[in-house]
């Protein structure tokens, strides 16, 4: 059923294809189909929600120690001192080869020398603020990078189907093109019939023939807006750029989504449920909201250091190695933090204040963006199905018309109520206009319901 259509429809078209270029049918749902699948900005989405899913696990494994393991040297050379105070000159060495365990977080630890085995180099803290509170806000981070892909489907099939309505409207008006062009190419033959015979006018045979050369240089120029039309859907598509894509159905397909005498009201209200860029922005705010509160825990909750290592130890005046053995070291301390006197602490409020601010006026931005997407969408749909029935009838008077006016003019130019034949250069022209409204308005409709369904929050296709 498609293919016999696609065939008309070329068979239609009759475009002189440059050479390599293939002329490749296509109809509105294999187009959103492969907008689904193909379209970059979706596979960017996907991505950004598996860097979301990272930053989780990162942030739910603060909680998780880290293991070292590798060899120490220690050479020490001069004076140190002792435990008990004493100062003392010593050529000494040792290896420690073995392994430590220690939480996520750390600082430098102290110097070798000052009676604390430095085996590891650094002392390790787990803030328990950040070990509570990140993994809650990078689950609300997850979650809005999820609704933010349906956001990104959504926008991508709404462009799409907008450049496939585009495609039609090209050849829609490349259609009614040669349909102006055949008919003055009859009134042209018509006038030369009758100016030989000496019954008409050679005037009125050289305006229709000027008539027609418009006509046939509009089908020139509608032949080259539908292959600029077909290169912007086949980039969107991802498709052969030597392919050139012509629409299946009919331009005056009027599609319904939406029911026409659903309420704006009711369809204001299923925006502001459904929409997934609200879902992905009050994500955000929750998520803002979760690190500030971190921010203002952070002085009071407390934060654990620990370090246990355990591997072999040995070593020996000057250049001996010996007495190895087994060792084993742990240190634990349990502390608060003021981050520089507390006006670093401060600070991190007063950002992660203004960090939800920011993420609250863009949730009410994003609201009112959303109401007015279904208001403009909802009532462009409204003045398009006026447009449409009254556009509908002028093409039913033209069309008359423009019949009765080729019958008149064929009597014969020298009858009393004959029609001259240079005044059905207006029917022709009536026509043309009564059908380009007719397929603008129709495709005015399209759009808008494409629109209203991605504006309350539904996949438009």
């Amino acid at each position: 059923m498609i293919e016999e259509a696609a065939k008309k429809q070329s068979a239609t078209l009759r475009i002189d294809l440059p050479p390599g270029r293939v002329l490749q049918p296509i109809d509105l749902v294999s187009t959103l189909r492969l907008a689904g699948a193909r379209n970059v900005d979706i596979a960017i989405a996907r991505q950004q929600i598996n860097q979301a899913l990272a930053d989780l696990g990162k942030a739910r494994a603060l909680w998780l120690p880290s293991i070292f393991f590798g060899p120490t040297f220690y050479r020490a050379d001069g004076q140190v001192q002792t435990v008990t105070g004493q100062v003392q000159n010593v050529n000494r060495n040792s290896l420690y080869i073995g392994g430590l365990m220690s939480t996520a977080n750390g600082f430098a630890a102290p110097s070798p020398g000052t009676g604390y085995p430095a085996v590891n180099g650094m002392s390790s803290v787990l803030r328990f603020s950040d070990a509570i509170y990140e993994p809650m806000a990078a689950r609300r981070d997850a979650e809005a990078t999820r609704a933010n892909l349906s956001a990104q489907i959504n926008d991508a099939l709404l462009e799409t189907a907008e450049a496939y309505f585009t495609l039609q409207e090209a050849s829609g008006k490349l259609a009614i093109a040669r349909e102006a062009a055949a008919n003055a190419e009859l009134l042209s033959e018509i006038t030369g019939a009758y100016a030989e015979s000496g019954q008409g006018k050679t005037a009125d045979h050289h305006r229709a023939l000027a008539e027609l050369n418009h006509q046939r240089k509009s089908v020139r120029l509608l032949v080259g807006q539908l292959q600029v039309a077909s290169t912007d859907l086949v980039r969107l598509l991802l498709l052969d750029p030597k392919l050139i894509i012509a629409p299946v159905e009919p331009a005056e397909a009027i599609i319904h989504l939406i029911p026409d005498d659903e309420p704006i009201e009711a369809l204001l209200s299923q925006a502001l449920v459904g929409r997934p860029e609200l879902a992905q922005y009050r994500e955000l705010l929750n998520a803002a909201a979760v690190r500030l509160k971190q921010a203002r825990l952070r002085p009071l909750i407390p934060s654990l250091g620990l370090t246990v290592s355990g591997g072999g130890f040995g070593g020996g005046n000057n250049s001996f190695f010996g007495n190895f053995g087994m060792r084993g070291d742990s240190a634990a301390s349990l502390f608060w933090e003021l981050h520089n006197l507390g006006f670093g602490d401060w600070a991190i409020m007063r950002r992660k204040s203004a960090d939800r601010e920011v993420a609250n006026l863009q949730l009410i931005k994003m609201v009112n963006q959303v109401t007015a997407d279904v208001a403009a969408s909802y009532e462009t749909r409204s003045a398009a199905i006026l447009q449409i029935e009254e556009s509908k009838n002028t093409v039913v008077e033209a069309v008359e018309s423009f019949k009765l006016n080729v019958i008149d003019i064929r009597q014969g130019a020298n009858l009393p109520r004959a029609t001259r034949p240079i005044e059905v250069l207006q029917p022709i022209q009536a026509l043309v206009q009564a059908r380009t409204d007719y397929l603008d308005s129709v495709l005015t409709y399209n759009r808008a319901q494409f629109r209203l369904k991605r504006a309350i929050g539904l996949r438009p296709d």
